[in-house]
């Protein structure tokens, strides 16, 4: 790779590179960073990794990361790398070592990595050799978090009703938006006579749609002829046989847009008179069997019907009955120009049409989705405005964080904090490359120095997306767990291209549009996605969410890697502590399998943990409470990166060892499901949060009984 010295200039992904998986550029530039900074040498190398996991393993991560800093082990780390919740507790952190929250006036304090200077103490008050007002800034800010954990609904004005308006905001924009744009193609139909009486049927679109399944079934039957008369040639043979697969199923669609046009047809000439209802029902209908389909119990009736059915036929159903309102809008149109004999109607409906797009072209879609109210809560809470929480102001805005760009949290030559790797999931659903797509994505780091993935390179956090990425917008991005075209791994409901669709028109996803660093917007990036292009254009066209197109789509970390490990790995550390708070009730570890697929596959490198390793993590020890325990927490083990270099990993679950303190005890007897809580509840008291923070502590502080552990900490300067 040659030398890229010019910021404004993307890194590309270099297939030759085998030492850093493609991301030599990148991995240098941050090393030349740490050795300034830190003195750090490549073989030398220590990261800490918070999984995903939402309130609950920031709440865990805290406690894990309180324990380190109270052994003096925090300040060895070199990175953290951060995915989903594990980013709300790294983005706070973060925040808080760097010194933009100060108020040049009053607030003194500088906050650190030790126990004497860590933002949120060590978990004890009165403990702090410091003094006092160190020991009492660490308690002010530990009971902000502890008072926030209900973070999506934090009261002060924000309430459920406000968070539920948003929700109907993004809903009724879309739903406004297509309805407006469909009823313009209803008047041009009426207008070109398709709902007129056909020539075999009740309507020329249901003509056409007949003809057009005609021609499709004929086309099935010819190519079976010309299968018998064989070509000669058989590179023409096979490239045709393509051609055929490829071109077919446009043929089919055409037939079933225009039948599904013929039946809104026949839906207003047979019930004009319940037109709104017959709409308003059957896009209800369609909501709540969409809604069976992802969330109906298993011991209910529909659980003979596979969800894929329910989500399939509830999203056409309830857009057959949209397109109904839509075809009862146009008729108010055409009904004007039919009494006056003009053009009235059709001027008039033009004009709405062209302000409904004018509106969405330049209404910035980010801005009015979900994440922008996901991504102010967050920063509200984790993000504060520190001189106001230190003062007991009842300051409950964050108005330094909102302008803290990304690039600008590059930490300063003298500060000892590691640096943040931010992880989120590039979409890639319509990838041209076979292994972005089977995956769905591909891992995207936002962080102060570069910010890209392999399948689009990396550039400059200065000049991505004309540095319109702060801090906590890449935390939110990081966590967008509920989004289109996304899943676990590649996998999940919300994968379903029908549901994604219906998803993208009412704008309902935490995820973030940008544009991409390859593309030819670089470098000033201009251009502002959009509630028209990407959002509205990509509910019809799919073929955009790939790495090639101007607009990317980013969503949670977790949708491609929940721990936190794969850019860890990649930079070959010599020692990775990864805490897992992941919801895992039966001990699946599906986040751990699949990083240890992936980082054989992409990196080969192998992370030696067997499945009786795992069994020390799982409950089999019993009280006379009946509660179960593991033998432990953690687990320490051997990561054999190419070439037989040898690093270690301490793996950190969220399971139950012996000797936890009372209060977590007592919460897990009123609370039998903890600590694997579902993930759902992002509306965290204090004993729920505390419940949480302690075991990770407790977990943490276990490590210092391992002479093996110990003495790698000690070993690092």
């Amino acid at each position: 790779m040659s030398e890229n010295n010019n910021p404004a200039v993307p890194i590309r992904y270099d297939i030759n590179d085998d030492e850093y998986a493609g991301a030599r550029g990148v991995v240098e530039k941050e090393l030349e960073h740490l050795k300034i900074r830190r003195g750090t040498e490549p073989d030398n190398i220590y990261g800490l990794a918070l999984s995903g996991g939402g309130i609950r393993s920031a709440s865990f991560c805290l406690g894990v990361v309180q324990a380190l800093s109270k052994q003096r082990w925090l300040e060895k780390f070199d990175y953290m790398s951060t995915v989903s919740g594990g980013s709300y507790l790294g983005g706070s952190l973060s925040w808080l070592w760097l010194n933009k929250w100060k108020d040049k006036t009053e607030c003194t304090q500088s906050f650190g990595t030790q126990p004497e200077n860590f933002p949120y103490g060590t978990g004890y008050r009165h403990s702090n050799p410091a003094g006092d007002k160190a020991d009492r800034n660490q308690a002010a800010l530990m009971r902000h978090l502890r008072q926030h954990g209900n973070y999506m609904v934090p009261g002060h004005g924000i309430t459920t009703l406000s968070f539920l308006s948003v929700m109907l905001r993004s809903i009724t924009m879309g739903f406004v938006t297509l309805i407006v744009i469909a009823s313009i193609f209803f008047h041009a139909f009426n207008m070109l006579g398709l709902f007129n009486t056909g020539w075999y049927s009740d309507t020329i679109a249901m003509d056409l749609g007949m003809i057009g399944l005609c021609i499709y079934f004929l086309a099935l039957l010819s190519y079976g002829l010309l299968a018998i008369c064989h070509s000669r040639n058989p590179t023409c043979a096979y490239l045709g046989r393509r051609q055929w697969e490829i071109g077919i199923k446009y043929i089919l669609i055409f037939s079933i847009v225009a039948l599904l046009i013929a039946l809104v047809s026949e839906l207003s000439k047979s019930y004009s008179e319940y037109m709104h209802s017959t709409g308003s029902i059957s896009a209800l209908t369609g909501a709540l069997l969409t809604w069976s389909g992802i969330k109906i119990p298993k011991d209910k009736f529909f659980k003979t019907i596979p969800s894929s059915i329910l989500i399939y036929g509830g999203v056409l159903i309830m857009f057959l009955g949209m397109f109904v309102l839509a075809d009862l809008f146009s008729e108010l149109f055409t009904e004007i120009d039919q009494a006056d004999g003009s053009y009235t109607g059709l001027l008039s409906h033009l004009v709405i049409v062209a302000i409904v797009l004018l509106s969405a072209y330049f209404i910035p879609i980010n801005k009015v989705s979900i994440h922008r109210y996901y991504r102010d809560r967050l920063m509200e809470t984790f993000n504060p405005d520190a001189c106001d929480t230190l003062n007991n102001k009842s300051s409950h805005v964050s108005l330094k964080a909102n302008q803290a760009s990304l690039h600008d949290c590059l930490p300063d030559d003298d500060n000892t904090m590691p640096f943040h790797i931010i992880n989120s999931n590039l979409i890639l659903v319509e990838s041209e490359i076979p292994k972005f797509r089977g995956r769905g994505g591909d891992n995207f780091i936002l962080t102060p120095l570069y910010s890209g993935s392999n399948a689009t390179g990396w550039l400059h956090s200065s000049h991505f997306a004309g540095d319109s990425i702060t801090l906590p917008t890449a935390v939110a991005i990081s966590g967008a767990a509920a989004n289109s075209d996304s899943g676990m791994a590649g996998e999940g409901v919300t994968i379903n291209p029908f549901l994604s669709a219906l998803m993208s028109i009412f704008n309902l996803r935490l995820g973030y549009w940008t544009t991409n660093p390859e593309t030819d917007y670089q470098p000033n990036q201009k251009a502002n996605p959009n509630f028209l292009i990407p959002g509205f254009r990509g509910v019809f066209n799919r073929g955009k969410l790939n790495e090639k197109a101007n607009f990317i789509q980013l969503s949670d970390g977790g949708h491609f890697e929940n721990l936190g490990l794969y850019e860890l790995l990649r930079r070959k550390c010599k020692l990775i502590v990864c805490c897992d708070a992941e919801e895992d009730r039966d001990f699946a570890f599906n986040s751990l399998s699949n990083i240890i697929e992936k980082a054989r596959v992409d990196f080969g490198i192998k992370i030696d943990i067997s499945a009786e390793d795992l069994q020390l993590l799982k409950y089999h020890k019993q009280d006379n409470g009946d509660i179960k325990y593991a033998n432990q927490g953690y687990l320490l083990t051997d990561i054999i990166y190419p070439g037989g270099v040898i690093g270690k990993l301490i793996y950190i679950k969220t399971t139950l060892p012996e000797e936890l303190p009372a209060d977590v005890i007592a919460y897990k007897y009123t609370h039998p499901s903890f600590p694997d809580e579902s993930t759902v509840d992002q509306l965290f008291d204090e004993k729920q949060l505390e419940a949480y923070r302690m075991l990770g502590a407790h977990i943490g502080e276990s490590l210092k009984h391992n002479n093996h552990i110990e003495s790698l900490f000690d070993s690092k300067p």
